[in-house]
């Protein structure tokens, strides 16, 4: 059985290319599954082909970031991949994610390790009903959101005085407005997107029960906590809060600092797997000198 990586991405399409022949280099018999927004730029299909084993999967609407169809992204390349790839672990990767370490030596330690899962599961604690600012992540997942048009001074005064009741976000591609709720049944849990995850792991996120589905479609963010609550609640799963992955911070920035040469001391030292996030327009050399350590 091999090894899937879910790549997901909806700019730089050469980027993308790149990584997947990395991948297909850097392990001949894993599978791909890509999935790429293309309302930007498109990717070269015939490239992609080329590869093998690809598992292109197409989304049927544009993928609005932190909303429903980011949730619905995710589960359509997990489902596609167990439907259509006979795979023992898989790896969800970004566009400009990369791996910093030979392929063959991070996949023997995922078949041979003790655990299930590498996910981050850390506790969110519901909202208190005190009219101050709730906890970023208490706000996102104990409200239910829906899209409304942009709101006047009058509105949002008025939701302002309604707090904890009610509260508006302004997300890049409008707003919501979100009424307070109970939460999941389950203890929710937060963490990154970019999940590491067994056969079974992948199996208990897709089949979670609609119920709860169905509330993380009114969430904000929801893939930074659907897969993590749901893995968090599957007792039978071993779980490492280790993601294998490499970022490197600014203080107080929302986003991963781009990487580049200079951070390749850090990155190899780090013994993760991956590193994001990687811009050819801001360094091209650190990939060249990447691919020396991982293509040899």
């Amino acid at each position: 059985m091999s090894t899937a990586y879910v790549v997901i991405s909806h700019r730089q399409p050469e980027q993308v290319l790149r990584l997947a022949r990395t991948l297909r280099t850097g392990s001949p018999s894993c599978s791909l599954v890509v999935h790429h927004d293309d309302r930007a730029v498109a990717l070269d299909e015939a490239a992609l082909r080329a590869l093998g084993g690809v598992e292109r999967v197409l989304p049927p609407t544009p993928v609005a970031w932190g909303w429903t169809s980011q949730l619905d992204m995710l589960l359509r390349c997990l489902t596609r991949a167990l439907e259509r790839v006979d795979f023992e672990w898989l790896v969800v990767l970004s566009g400009q994610d990369y791996p910093i370490r030979p392929l063959e030596d991070s996949e023997r330690e995922l078949r041979e390790g003790a655990f299930d899962a590498y996910v981050e599961t850390v506790p969110v604690a519901p909202p208190s009903w005190s009219r101050a600012d709730a906890d970023e992540f208490a706000r996102r997942y104990f409200y239910r959101y829906r899209p409304i048009r942009p709101p006047g001074p009058l509105l949002r005064r008025a939701v302002a005085a309604a707090r904890p009741l009610l509260t508006l976000r302004d997300m890049p591609w409008g707003t919501v407005l979100g009424r307070r709720c109970a939460g999941p049944s389950r203890s929710v849990r937060r963490g990154a997107d970019w999940l590491t995850l067994s056969r079974g792991a992948v199996e208990a996120v897709v089949n979670a029960s609609p119920q709860l589905v169905r509330h993380y479609r009114r969430a904000l963010m929801p893939t930074e906590s659907f897969p993590h609550t749901v893995l968090h609640a599957t007792a039978a799963l071993r779980l490492s809060g280790d993601t294998r992955r490499f970022t490197s911070w600014a203080p107080s920035s929302p986003n991963p600092s781009v990487l580049g040469v200079g951070d390749l001391e850090a990155m190899l030292a780090s013994g993760n797997d991956f590193a994001r996030k990687f811009d050819p327009g801001v360094d091209a050399r650190v990939l060249d000198e990447l691919d020396r350590v991982v293509l040899g």
